[in-house]
């Protein structure tokens, strides 16, 4: 007895079911996948605003965001973009850093700060849309052993990391949270040209001076002043003469009787709440501090509300230190 068997199906029907496979599967992929090259899925890839100043950077933008995405505490990503700007555009813009806890609900808490010019570092401002741990997936414990089982902290649903764009390294997480899927304030953000980044030439040296605490023990004897100084948005030190300081030109600037015109002084610089004895409760924008570089005393302060720092300060000499 013969059977007969059914014709094949034509190849145009093959072809069509094995074209709708390959759709489904680059709808699965694109659904699930992960982005590592910068391209911003649901979204508009950032480019340099017309007429902003390039700024220095050694990475590019796609490596700022890869540098991000790689990180540990970066699960899902559905979204991500960079741009370019000044720390200081950022603080402008976004506010200041507010650093996140494990519990998503809770407040951020402000108070990071950075030594130097906020106007002068620079950063890749990368914002991460899907899931984030800004502070760790799993709770860290302190004073004895975390529990035998511990539970994950739940994941945010964006971040904004801030990478600095010279040296090529995460300096900060500047903000989190769980209301939006996209962080609002990053599209208001500046984006800049990228450049290339020139070392800077060496400038003729100052003349050592000899001084009985360097420059981090300076810091730090202003930084201790707690009923003085509430807060800290930038601090800085300089080395100089007592003749050079009073030579800036200030109204402020003064001397000890007692202290000779070539004797060595730190004049450090704060900028935040500086709430100084003389004030009478006042709070002032910023304050110089000048430190005796023979006993290391503490000798003045200086405070006022004109500007957000002190004009004649980035205009000082700063000689070095004997090194030990």
């Amino acid at each position: 007895m013969r059977v007969r068997l059914p014709p094949p199906a034509p190849m145009t029907t093959r072809r069509q079911l094995a074209t709708g496979l390959i759709a489904l599967a680059s709808i699965v992929t694109t659904a699930c996948g992960q982005t590592l090259s910068g391209g911003p899925l649901g979204g508009i890839t950032s480019t340099p605003d017309p007429g902003t100043t390039p700024l220095p950077s050694t990475i590019q933008r796609d490596d700022a965001i890869a540098l991000v995405t790689h990180n540990a505490d970066v699960g899902r990503v559905d979204r991500t973009d960079a741009k370019l700007m000044t720390f200081a555009d950022y603080l402008r813009i976004a506010g200041p850093v507010r650093s996140h806890g494990g519990d998503p609900q809770a407040t951020g808490v402000t108070g990071f700060g950075i030594i130097g010019d906020p106007a002068k570092r620079f950063i890749w401002a990368v914002a991460v849309s899907g899931e984030v741990w800004p502070n760790g997936r799993i709770p860290i414990y302190w004073g004895g052993p975390p529990p035998t089982t511990p539970t994950p902290n739940p994941p945010y649903r964006w971040a904004i990391f801030l990478v600095e764009s010279v040296l090529g390294r995460l300096m900060v997480i500047g903000d989190a949270g769980i209301a939006d899927a996209w962080p609002s304030e990053f599209d208001r953000l500046p984006n800049h040209p990228a450049t290339a980044y020139v070392q800077p030439s060496p400038t003729p040296r100052l003349s050592v001076l000899a001084v009985t605490l360097q420059q981090p023990e300076a810091t730090s004897a202003v930084m201790r002043l707690k009923a003085e100084v509430r807060r800290i948005d930038r601090i800085e030190a300089k080395l100089m003469t007592w003749r050079e300081y009073l030579a800036s030109g200030d109204s402020g600037a003064q001397k000890p009787a007692a202290a000779d015109d070539s004797a060595p002084v730190w004049i450090v610089a704060v900028a935040g709440e500086i709430v100084p004895a003389f004030g009478r409760g006042l709070t002032f924008n910023w304050g110089v501090f000048t430190i005796d570089g023979t006993d290391g005393g503490v000798t003045s302060l200086t405070a006022r509300n004109d500007g957000p720092w002190p004009a004649f300060f980035d205009a000082l000499p700063d000689h070095p230190a004997p090194s030990h």
